[in-house]
Parts: C-alpha cells; sequence; structure tokens
C-alpha cells in the first residue's frame, strides 16, 4: 500500500496518453467541421500522430534506463501540457498537428 502514489500516477498517465492516442479520428472529424479542411488535409493529423512515436522511441530506447522512467514520464507530460495550452487559443489544424507532434 505504500506505493499507492506511484501507482495512481503511472496509471493517470497511461490513460491521458492513450485518451490523446485514441482520439485522433475525433478530431479529424472535428477538424473537418470547423475548420472547413478536406478530408485529405485533415488525415495528415494521423501521420502526425504515428510517426513521432515510431522517431521517438527508435531514438530514446536506449537512453531512456540512464535518463530514468520519472524524468521522462514528467518531459513527456510537460510536452503535452505545452502543446494542448494554446489549442484553446489557436483553433486552426496547425496547431492540432502540433499538438499530436
Amino acid at each position: 500500500m505504500k506505493n499507492i502514489g506511484l501507482q495512481l500516477s503511472l496509471f493517470s498517465a497511461y490513460f491521458v496518453f492513450a485518451i490523446l492516442l485514441n482520439s485522433v479520428g475525433t478530431v479529424i472529424l472535428q477538424s473537418i467541421a470547423s475548420f472547413g479542411v478536406s478530408r485529405s488535409d485533415a488525415s495528415v493529423l494521423e501521420a502526425f500522430k504515428d510517426l513521432p512515436i515510431a522517431i521517438v522511441s527508435f531514438l530514446v530506447a536506449s537512453f531512456l534506463p540512464r535518463f530514468g522512467y520519472r524524468r521522462a514520464m514528467i518531459a513527456g507530460s510537460a510536452w503535452w501540457r505545452s502543446a494542448a495550452s494554446p489549442c484553446r487559443w489557436r483553433p486552426v489544424l496547425r496547431q492540432r498537428k502540433f499538438y499530436f507532434f
């Protein structure tokens, strides 16, 4: 029971990133309806989700144990927050691309 705080933080980080990765289809449909972009322009968001995951996992996998899992979670959460905050003030497709990158 003494690791309950650690477990809660790991579960919450996992759930937040799982929701983020599984919401791309909804964001694509919302972008088409809200921003008036074409389907092909909006479908680029899928690549902005998948390609950074592949590149970062390939490049960072060997450095992660040395960097530390805790620091990596903090850095990932900070990156997500810095990308999510401007989405409210700049409702454009370019900002959504940055969000999923």
